[in-house]
């Protein structure tokens, strides 16, 4: 339909999207980078998100206009940061009554998209490059040269005892750097997904979700809101899985990794039109030709992978055990919202009613 209209762009057009862009994203980069909460997750003075995202911003800023004006896409005439800037301008009106100004901080549909698309970006951006700074990028050549040491000691392992207990005892020293590793490619999908929006891609945002509870439900798997979560839900967070049996902590690891590696998958098949809450369009190859929301469903399998053996083979007592099943049911509920509101909005999309319908279960086939 948009190629079909005859609505021209103009140069005033491309110009006052262009300028409220950048003043838009101008103030979300400058509140990210003076937010002491977010300061205090910076490691490294050279590589981090307020570097990463200032190079970003530079970018936009420095090539974004020439590319409109080129290429004058039809987007700018329904341009979101114009949307935000005339909410806020709305605010400021004077002479209004106060049923008039009640309802102005109401935001229109179109606005309301716009700011929580705005949001989307600017936090789940936020949090993949911080992650990806702190945590895998300048780590990545240690985790590789880890996993070759620990390799060559498995081959030593193996002469000795056996390959089959070479090959176990390999897994059991490096699954969890398989795991960050595997983890490490999920979030720089998302980061790239979140960072872009372009028809080259096919990525450009259709609608996102902005109810409240589907917007809570995710954010509170993310820091630093997970630190309330955490409080309120318990839940295992150590790297290792302390089971003493070796066989059985073998196949739990495997079975971790195996978890992560389904994730990857289904965020890999998204490509660029990964991420949260937003409905980017619809992917119907393997693993969403078998349910609707296989990363949901690995996540799930992992919570129960490195919860219920240590509930099960850990000293605790009773009560602790009950509280223990207790905040793994919420945690596994906590997803199965999350996958349910997301839902919500993708409904909205004739294309999704249509996959749903053929594809009908969204945890596990032909079951749930």
């Amino acid at each position: 339909m948009e190629e079909n209209t005859k609505v021209e762009v103009t140069d005033k057009d491309v110009y006052k999207h262009y300028f409220s862009s950048i003043l838009i994203y101008g103030i979300v980069f400058f509140a990210l980078a003076i937010c002491p909460v977010l300061n205090e997750q910076i490691e490294y003075d050279f590589c981090n998100y307020i570097v990463v995202l200032g190079a970003y911003y530079i970018g936009y800023v420095a090539l974004a206009l020439p590319i409109f004006l080129f290429f004058r896409p039809k987007s700018v005439l329904e341009s979101r940061s114009v949307a935000i800037l005339d909410f806020i301008k709305r605010q400021f009106k004077f002479g209004l009554t106060v049923e008039e100004r009640i309802k102005n901080i109401e935001p229109k549909e179109n606005e309301k998209q716009a700011l929580v698309i705005l949001f989307v970006k600017a936090f789940f951006g936020y949090y993949c490059v911080n992650l990806l700074c702190n945590k895998y990028i300048l780590s990545m050549g240690y985790n590789i040269d880890f996993l070759k040491e620990f390799f060559n000691q498995a081959v030593q392992y193996g002469t000795a005892n056996g390959t089959s207990f070479g090959i176990a005892q390999y897994i059991d020293d490096t699954f969890d750097m398989w795991r960050q590793l595997i983890v490490m490619v999920i979030t720089f999908v998302l980061g790239f997904s979140y960072l872009t929006e372009l028809d080259l891609f096919k990525n450009k945002i259709k609608t996102v979700d902005t109810t409240p509870l589907g917007i809570i439900s995710c954010l509170s798997c993310y820091y630093p809101f997970i630190i309330l979560t955490d409080k309120l839900i318990p839940r295992f967070q150590e790297q290792s899985i302390p089971v003493d049996n070796f066989t059985l902590r073998i196949i739990l690891n495997v079975l971790v990794v195996l978890a992560h590696l389904g994730m990857m998958l289904a965020v890999l098949r998204l490509g660029t039109k990964a991420g949260n809450l937003t409905n980017r369009g619809i992917v119907t190859s393997f693993p969403y030709n078998i349910v609707r929301h296989p990363e949901y469903s690995m996540n799930m399998i992992y919570i129960i992978l490195t919860t219920i053996p240590v509930m099960l083979l850990g000293e605790i007592s009773i009560f602790g055990k009950i509280i223990f099943t207790f905040g793994i049911g919420l945690w596994l509920y906590l997803y199965y919202l999350r996958a349910v509101t997301e839902e919500r909005n993708l409904l909205q999309d004739s294309e999704y009613r249509e996959y749903a319908n053929k594809v009908t279960k969204r945890f596990i086939p032909k079951v749930f």
